[in-house]
């Protein structure tokens, strides 16, 4: 079988067949199947396979490094083996249900550190909901950690932060300005309307 490689860096090369990604693996892994010819080379499938089992082995402890930095979500690890380490996709599956019955991976325990980190940031539940969905974690994962970590009481001050914060950032502003600004400003970040419109009658009096 004929492969090539792509320097990845000054010590690894992606290694390729057919233009496939394989995966990576450092140069001197390398130099002991391709006879010097690190750039094309030719393998017997018994070397193929032995290859093979390298670059497993490789990408396995590239995604424990990963996984060992913070918590990570199986939409995140799932996207590191392709678009990081370029791990053929054929073997990608087997390494994340290895990691998740190792319970290295945990979609539920990620959504909850995370919903808890942006709670603590003041984010409001329809942005938590968002970044929550950019993980790629599933809708009924995110639908049951928001009724666990968002009660009315963590609604209610999450919407006082982020309404002082507005009311300061336009501060400057006429009233009508500043009002409407504070409103588009909450509005896009997932508050009600009429939720913020209260906040400002209770301020300001009505306008």
């Amino acid at each position: 079988m004929k492969l090539k490689t792509i320097k990845r860096t000054k010590t690894t090369s992606i290694v390729l067949v057919n233009d496939e990604y394989w995966g990576i693996l450092p140069d001197k892994i390398l130099h002991c199947y391709c006879k010097g010819q690190i750039e094309h080379f030719e393998l017997s499938d018994d070397e193929v396979a032995k290859l093979l089992e390298e670059i497993k082995k490789q990408s396995w402890n590239k995604l424990l490094d990963y996984l060992a930095y913070r918590e990570r979500s199986l939409g995140e690890c799932d996207e590191y083996l392709s678009k990081k380490i370029f791990l053929k996709q054929e073997l990608q599956p087997a390494l994340l249900e290895k990691a998740i019955s190792l319970n290295f991976i945990n979609d539920t325990r990620f959504a909850e550190m995370f919903t808890e980190d942006l709670i603590r940031k003041s984010k409001s539940r329809v942005e938590i909901r968002n970044k929550l969905y950019q993980k790629k974690i599933n809708q009924e994962i995110i639908s049951e950690v928001l009724q666990k970590k968002f009660d009315s009481k963590t609604t209610i001050e999450t919407l006082d932060a982020n309404f002082k914060k507005a009311i300061k950032k336009f501060s400057n502003l006429t009233a009508a300005k500043r009002n409407e600004k504070v409103l588009n400003y909450l509005t896009r970040k997932g508050f009600s309307y009429w939720e913020v419109k209260e906040r400002l009658v209770n301020k300001y009096g009505r306008s």
